[in-house]
């Protein structure tokens, strides 16, 4: 029972701190280069990061770009893992 209780808890609450502008850029970013049809990107790499600011007109900090692709690779591979593992067939 005590399992139950106990505190790692990955969803937010309304109580947690909002996350740093890196990484909820990062996931906009990553939700754009996952989108599909005419528009797909593959990567998450500077040149898409630049593009995607641009056309979104999100200021971006050169200091902060490194941070912002670390972050969205992470979420990227996370993203890419998720669909494989729908794509998997259920035996």
């Amino acid at each position: 029972m005590r399992e139950l209780f106990h505190d790692t808890q990955d969803t937010p609450t309304l109580f947690d701190a909002p996350p740093p502008p890196n990484v909820s850029q990062a996931k906009e970013f990553v939700r754009w280069c996952c989108s599909f049809g005419a528009n797909f990107r593959n990567s998450p790499d500077i040149t898409n990061l630049r593009y995607w600011a641009r056309k979104t007109k999100v200021k971006i900090k050169d200091r902060d770009e490194a941070e912002i692709l670390q972050t969205a690779r992470a979420v990227f591979l996370k993203r890419m893992e998720q669909l494989m593992r729908k794509a998997e067939p259920v035996n």
